[in-house]
C-alpha cells in the first residue's frame, strides 16, 4: 500500500511541476520571444483542475480540509469519536452523491477546448475520479479505525 501512496503523491508532485513548467515556458515565449503559446493557459488550467480533485484524498489523510473543531475539542473523547464516525459516513455519502452527478455531467458534455482541440470531458472526468479516490480513502480510513488502527488525521 505504501508504494501506491508514494506513486499517487509522485503524480500530484508531477502535476505541480508540469503546471509551473508550462506557465514559465509560456511567460518566456510571450514576453521574450513575442510568440504566445495559445494552449498554455488551457493546459495549465486542466492540470490544475486534476490536481485539485486528485488532491482530495491526500488532503483528507493529512487533515488539511477546512473543519470547525471548536466544539468537538470540548466533547468527551468517546462522544468526539462517535461524532467523527458520523462525519466520515456523511462525507462518504456526499462523495458518492458527487460521483454520480459529476459522472453524469462529464458524460453529457459535448464541448471542446478550442486551443487544444480536445473534449471538455477530460476536464470534467477529474471530478468523479477525484471524488472516487476521496470516497475510497474515507471508506478505507473508516475500516481501519473500526479495526482499532486509525490512519491519517484520525491516528493523532
Amino acid at each position: 500500500m505504501h508504494i501506491l501512496v508514494a506513486a499517487y503523491r509522485a503524480l500530484l508532485i508531477a502535476l505541480v511541476v508540469l503546471i509551473v513548467a508550462i506557465v514559465s515556458i509560456a511567460v518566456v515565449y510571450r514576453y521574450v520571444l513575442n510568440t504566445p503559446l495559445i494552449f498554455s493557459f488551457d493546459l495549465a488550467t486542466i492540470l490544475f483542475v486534476w490536481l485539485i480533485f486528485l488532491g482530495l484524498a491526500p488532503a483528507a489523510h493529512e487533515g488539511s480540509h477546512m473543519a470547525v473543531d471548536l466544539f468537538t475539542a470540548l466533547l468527551p473523547a468517546k462522544l468526539a469519536a462517535i461524532l467523527a464516525v458520523i462525519v466520515r459516513v456523511m462525507m462518504i455519502a456526499i462523495a458518492l452523491f458527487l460521483i454520480y452527478y459529476s459522472w453524469n455531467l462529464a458524460m453529457r458534455t459535448r464541448m471542446e477546448i478550442a486551443s487544444m482541440r480536445i473534449s471538455m470531458i477530460w476536464v470534467y472526468l477529474a471530478m468523479p475520479i477525484g471524488f472516487t479516490t476521496f470516497a475510497g480513502y474515507e471508506i478505507w480510513s473508516l475500516f481501519k479505525s473500526a479495526l482499532g488502527r486509525p490512519i491519517g488525521r484520525h491516528a493523532r
